[in-house]
């Protein structure tokens, strides 16, 4: 019979070698509802079967919360809830701030109003002082745009306060109180990004480590593939099948008319991962055809789809679809250019 010892002499190599392959290992299971690493060893003639005690994520596991993540090196972001009327300012060390905004609304009768819409923006220009050159010169402080004409800014007076945080009221742009607008002016410089949604985004922004720079300098067409292939292959759930590069975009490389976040098309609930075979044949001594051990390891989850795609057969989006296709379906917001009204006599 053999001793105990010798059992676990082959297995725990071969187990710590599938865990290092598969990169699915962590913390010792508590919850028997995860899938288990099985085991078969065939030596002496004698076939031993096992589980493994340790906790292998599944695929519903590892596609909780995936989205296309867009970085910046910028201190803060913007995130525009244009479903709460509610603007929230992301910083690098964890806190965030909330203020209370009015957006546009096109229901108010005046053919000239326009909707706040979604996307992914940034921060291309600041005028502590703007008069709108299309509502009778009206004053507009601390006036920073990201979507074309429209942008933050506070008004003359305080009546409008009733509204924000509670409904859209502006022509389009974002109506804050004049202390929010101020010091978010000064908080914000150019090229900080801007995400409006209204509940649902497949990108989402995150700070690149501080220091970080792209390994090579893209150009502009080449940021605009690469940021239209990620959410491609996350929203085709090829998230773990397919080459992600870190890189921080380019605040210039957004259009005033704004990025693609897949506001209307959701995310798959599941990503297909890899499949992982482990075989190894342990010889203690190659004359020696009885002392053969043959260890297999898989990772085995009834979660896992049947069809498994290995990740080298993958073809790249490119060769899926052209350039130009992928950049205009997933890189450019195909709500486009806002209409523009001239200035009223």
């Amino acid at each position: 019979m053999i001793s105990q010892n010798k059992i676990y002499s082959v297995v725990l190599p071969a187990a710590v070698l599938f865990f290092s392959i598969s990169g699915f290992i962590v913390n010792s299971m508590k919850n028997s509802g995860y899938p288990k690493l099985n085991y078969i060893v065939e030596t002496g003639g004698m076939k031993i079967t096992g589980q493994s005690k340790f906790n292998i994520l599944s695929v519903n596991d590892l596609s909780m919360g995936i989205k296309d993540t867009v970085y910046t090196d910028k201190d803060c972001w913007l995130e525009l809830r244009i479903d709460r009327q509610m603007l929230y300012q992301h910083w690098r060390n964890g806190n965030v701030n909330s203020y209370p905004v009015s957006t546009g609304n096109n229901k108010s009768g005046d053919p000239e109003a326009l909707e706040s819409r979604p996307g992914l923006f940034a921060i291309f220009h600041k005028e502590e002082l703007h008069q709108s050159t299309q509502f009778n010169s009206a004053n507009m402080y601390h006036f920073m745009p990201f979507n074309q004409g429209i942008g933050f800014h506070s008004i003359d007076g305080t009546g409008y306060y009733a509204n924000l945080g509670v409904r859209p009221s502006s022509h389009g742009c974002i109506r804050m109180k004049h202390e929010d607008a101020r010091i978010l002016f000064k908080d914000c410089p150019l090229g900080t990004i801007v995400l409006a949604h209204k509940g649902y985004s497949a990108r989402t922004v995150a700070f690149a480590p501080e220091g970080f720079s792209n390994d090579e300098q893209y150009s502009k067409d080449e940021y605009k593939l690469m940021l239209a292939e990620n959410l491609y292959n996350v929203l085709q759930g090829k998230y773990y099948l397919s080459e992600r590069k870190m890189f921080v975009v380019d605040p210039k490389v957004i259009p005033v008319s704004g990025v693609y976040i897949s506001y209307d098309v959701k995310i798959p609930e599941k990503q297909t991962v890899p499949r992982t075979h482990l075989s190894v044949i342990d010889k203690k001594d190659v004359l020696d055809i009885r002392d053969e051990r043959k260890i297999e390891a898989v990772f085995d989850s009834e979660n896992i789809d049947n069809e498994i795609v290995e990740v080298n057969n993958i073809p790249r989006s490119d060769e899926i679809e052209s350039s130009k296709d992928l950049i205009r379906k997933y890189f450019s917001n195909p709500i486009g250019v806002l209409p523009y009204f001239g200035p009223k006599k």
